[in-house]
């Protein structure tokens, strides 16, 4: 029997554990999902034959380790910082590793030991990254075939709630790791446009922003997401005037999350004590380095509209009198958390939606020619997302495309750039509603 292990039952784990057993059956797999939550881990396997559930502190040695010795291949739902002690383990016993995490350079360094003990440690194969890179590669490669040149590239993508259940003034319900939203853009970003190499700090990123219009959709903000400059090399796109990879949501969540941050509201190095304490309280010292007696004052010296940014605050309850949620002390990242975790919170009938969409601009035969590229997708409910149907899909696809031999001779990091795999994963893809539209304009 082949033993599949996933680290990992959280809100992106649903379709992808969901998947694996389906096909366990037939396949012969055993698939062993472990987390430190063993209602979560028990509530994705639904006592089916071929699921096992495990609790474990991914931190305790002896257990971690002999889940990984008695597996044929890994799968880390883990957060990104925890990925690297499984990574480290599946080097030593020869076990070939998949995650839908950013590669960092912690597994970049673990390429060559990877290599050379004929593992594949498969990366950014979710959704962003992940469907992005795949779905990008099947155009630019098209575009290569064809004899034309690509000089401008611009990738949006965003996990957003369906219009029928946006419900709140942020237009935001949480489908994902909330972490992830609290930690967004703390590195800055990099891009290029129209030849010329460009920085945006942490506090200007979420102002700076960009609005393009979406089928189906209509009009959303984009803001520049990490480093898009070394995605011309991963692209082979050398030559391009113009590289942006973004993350897209709604105008009035960049202007809330733009006065968040220069708050200081996501620091996460200062503590405060929460005992009994209010969030009006911790407000008031967190941000006690800004100008003005009222959050209204202090509101008006990082964004002139006070009144809209102050609504989106107060929505959120950051200056109520109510009490703080959380025994002893913690840092304003993780207060805030608190507060949004309740706050935009998924009811159970609530449906997420996935939109990404690609932009590129290329020249062929003497011709310019655009094209764009859209997905949108909606989930089911809160536990089978749009979000988990698009990070988990992919993962699962490979996994099997991998044990049943269908990819070969790929060692070491990697990410999913090669026709070998996106042909595959992108074309059964469809099969579940994840396919992109496309229009030209010439």
């Amino acid at each position: 029997m082949t033993n599949i292990l996933v680290f990992g039952a959280g809100k992106s784990s649903s379709y992808l554990i969901k998947y694996l057993l389906e096909y366990s059956s037939k396949h012969f797999w055993q698939v062993t999902v472990a987390d430190s939550n063993i209602n979560a881990a028990l509530e994705r396997i639904a006592n089916h034959p071929f699921g096992n559930a495990v609790q474990i502190d991914i931190h305790e040695d002896i257990l971690r380790k002999r889940l990984i010795s008695n597996s044929n291949i890994v799968i880390s739902l883990l957060p990104p910082a925890l990925h690297i002690i499984v990574a480290k383990d599946c080097i030593d016993l020869r076990k070939n590793l998949v995650t839908a995490s950013y590669v960092s350079d912690e597994i970049k360094n673990l390429h060559l030991e990877a290599r050379n003990n004929g593992l594949l440690f498969m990366n950014e194969i979710g959704l962003d990254p992940g469907i992005d890179h795949m779905s990008a590669m099947k155009i630019i490669h098209e575009v290569e075939r064809l004899g034309g040149e690509i000089y401008s590239f611009k990738s949006y993508c965003g996990g957003l709630v369906s219009p029928a259940s946006d419900t709140n003034p942020w237009h935001y319900k949480i489908s994902w790791n909330p972490n992830n939203i609290v930690n967004a853009g703390k590195s800055g970003a990099d891009f290029l446009v129209s030849g010329f190499e460009e920085h945006l700090e942490y506090k200007s990123l979420f102002q700076k922003i960009e609005h393009i219009a979406v089928p189906r959709i209509g009009k959303l903000a984009a803001y520049a997401n990490r480093d898009s400059l070394s995605y011309r090399s991963m692209y082979h796109l050398n030559n391009v005037k113009t590289m942006l990879r973004a993350t897209l949501r709604h105008p009035e969540f960049c202007i809330g999350w733009h006065v968040i941050v220069n708050l200081g509201l996501t620091n996460d190095t200062v503590l405060y004590p929460t005992d009994n304490s209010t969030y009006k309280a911790w407000f008031m010292e967190a941000t006690k380095h800004i100008e003005g007696a009222t959050a209204k004052e202090k509101i008006k010296t990082i964004y002139a509209n006070d009144a809209l940014a102050e609504n989106l605050l107060e929505w959120l309850g950051i200056f109520s009198e109510e009490t703080i949620k959380i025994k002893t002390e913690a840092s304003s990242a993780q207060i805030l958390l608190a507060r949004i975790e309740e706050k935009w919170k998924m009811e159970d009938s609530d449906k997420d939606m996935i939109v990404m969409q690609h932009e590129f601009e290329y020249g062929r035969r003497n011709l310019d020619a655009k094209l764009i590229s859209t997905l949108v997708v909606e989930g089911e409910d809160k536990t089978y997302t749009a979000m988990a149907k698009t990070v988990g899909l992919p993962m699962a696809i490979f996994t099997k495309l991998f044990l049943n031999g269908k990819i070969k001779n790929l060692l070491g990091v990697q990410i999913p750039i090669m026709k070998e795999v996106y042909k595959p994963i992108l074309k059964e893809l469809t099969e579940y509603g994840i396919e992109f539209d496309e229009s030209y304009n010439i």
